[in-house]
């Protein structure tokens, strides 16, 4: 995600220094308190019974590398035993779960790895601050994915590890918050990309949701902003709807919910299917809509920890039930 957002206040430093996140990785101090006030989640959103969000997985991702953290979007991938998952300092990993009666119990550990620009030189090699700010993941049906870049906004189609492609978004994303670019990433069926900033840009009655063209970008219509709330992930899911994971920060902690909207006749409010209390879980950033061996829709979500002892990397699963 980055740093937070003047408005609302600001999370403070987006860095600690290694050492003191090593002394602080095991043992944090916050877990106990999350852990129990998971249990509150049975008293969220959804209003109605139908649908119903149902808790299949709370997974703690946890490495003992300095540089593992920062995983700011995620994309279930095949019959969701596999996922990509896209951190805010141009890394990636291609990683598989591990799986007891549906419940995600572990990662496969696998190597990390680099994106690359057009030019083909690693970010991390590029002496420009904040060049490789990625944040979301939308993967086409032919493989490829593009990916989101927060500041200097801008999307790079990967094809492998290597970068094919790279999209300008509309000219009003010139007025977007410097730390407030596109993190809301998905692909429809017809491989268009669907894109939403978190920030509001200069005349506009809320945050656009741009469609990718032949020529370039469409506005298909605004979601209303309401209590804070800032679109950070969203995918279109197998039943054609738009599913926009949002999040709003508080001083004691973070909120997050899912709005669901149709593309073809956009509603700014959409439908609200789910809203956390407050801390019941970190910082959900990333969304992933799959559907399941049985035929329920899977949501996804990854939580970046910005890289602080404080947080945490959460994969959090829900089935979606009639």
């Amino acid at each position: 995600m980055g740093r937070q957002h003047p408005e609302p206040a600001a999370s403070g430093s987006k860095r600690q220094t290694s050492c003191a996140k090593t002394r602080a990785r095991h043992g944090r101090p916050a877990t106990a308190m999350r852990t129990s006030l998971v249990a509150l989640i049975l008293a969220a959103t959804p209003l109605s019974a139908e649908p119903e969000l149902q808790l299949v997985s709370n997974f703690v991702w946890d490495r003992p590398e300095d540089y593992f953290g920062g995983w700011s979007a995620i994309e279930v991938i095949g019959d969701g035993n596999d996922f990509i998952a896209i951190g805010d300092n141009a890394q990636v990993f291609q990683g598989s779960f591990v799986r007891e009666d549906e419940r995600i119990t572990d990662v496969v550990w696998a190597p990390v790895g680099a994106l690359s620009d057009t030019d083909g030189e690693a970010f991390f090699r590029k002496q420009i601050e904040h060049i490789g700010d990625s944040e979301g993941i939308a993967v086409f049906p032919d493989g490829r994915f593009a990916v989101s870049f927060e500041r200097f906004p801008r999307v790079l189609v990967y094809d492998g590890a290597r970068a094919v492609a790279r999209l300008e978004f509309p000219r009003e994303a010139a007025s977007l918050h410097e730390n407030g670019g596109v993190e809301a990433l998905a692909v429809d069926a017809e491989g268009r990309l669907i894109a939403i900033p978190e920030t509001i840009p200069n005349r506009s009655p809320g945050f656009p949701v741009w469609r990718q063209t032949g020529e370039g970008w469409e506005t298909i219509g605004h979601l209303a902003r309401s209590q804070g709330f800032r679109p950070v992930g969203a995918d279109m899911g197998p039943d054609g709807k738009l599913y926009v994971l949002e999040r709003a920060f508080h001083l004691v902690g973070f909120q997050s919910r899912i709005r669901v909207f149709s593309v073809d006749n956009f509603d700014p409010t959409g439908d609200l299917l789910w809203t956390t209390p407050l801390r019941a879980f970190d910082n959900l950033e990333g969304l992933s809509v799959w559907e399941d061996s049985e035929g329920f829709l899977r949501l996804t979500m990854i939580s970046d920890d910005n890289n602080l002892a404080i947080q945490e990397t959460q994969i959090i699963e829900f089935r979606l039930t009639q």
